[in-house]
């Protein structure tokens, strides 16, 4: 016995194979912009807590600084700050230094001056204190001591810090604001982190009460 074979081809019409593309077209298409969407977002949040990580060493270099310090100023246009630091460690060529002791603590002492109380590390001679200066070069934020520069943060996105020096009655401290623009949004305003920092060594006496007759 024979069996027949079916000479009928099928396959898809014309208007078929259109409808077909179309949709692949789409869903191809739906699938390229949805992964281009996804990689922009995802780099925006890395970009985002990556600067956001910077501002947070900023925050610590600098409130680390201000706390050890013996004076703080602040430029006017809030931009730049400058330290004083004791030296907290005997170096070679101090006036202490014996030899055996260099790399060594350095003990504080105390000086009242006009009921001004302050905390010093110098030692007996004439010599100066440490001064750190922090500075904003184009995308970089700079911490210079003694003429060494080191770049504690660096940012396409231009951050910005700000710092108010306020002296008050019995002590002085920093007030400083740093805030930087997002690749998502032009407004750094939402991106604020704020620092207060007191002067640790500096300490000013408060009037002491007449005894009651």
């Amino acid at each position: 016995m024979r069996l027949g074979t079916s000479l009928k081809t099928q396959a898809f019409t014309l208007v078929e194979m259109l409808i077909a593309m179309g949709i692949a077209v789409a869903i191809i298409a739906v699938t390229l912009t949805t992964s281009v969407a996804l990689q922009k977002s995802l780099y925006s949040v890395d970009n985002y807590f990556g600067t956001h990580m910077q501002q947070i060493r900023i925050v610590d270099y600098l409130a680390r600084d201000i706390r050890r310090g013996l004076s703080v100023y602040a430029s006017a246009d809030k931009h730049t700050v400058t330290v004083t630091l004791p030296r907290y460690i005997i170096q070679a060529g101090d006036a202490d230094a014996t030899g055996s002791n260099v790399g060594t603590p350095r003990a504080p002492s105390l000086a009242v001056v006009n009921r001004d109380y302050n905390i010093n590390y110098l030692p007996t001679s004439a010599s100066s204190p440490s001064v750190v200066v922090y500075s904003i070069n184009g995308s970089s934020i700079l911490r210079t001591e003694d003429n060494v520069v080191t770049t504690i943060a660096s940012s396409t996105d231009n951050l910005l810090p700000e710092t108010v020096d306020v002296e008050l009655a019995n002590t002085e401290y920093t007030s400083t604001a740093i805030t930087f623009q997002p690749l998502s949004v032009a407004d750094r305003n939402g991106t604020v982190v704020y620092s207060t920092a007191y002067l640790r060594n500096r300490r000013r006496a408060t009037p002491t009460p007449s005894p009651t007759p």
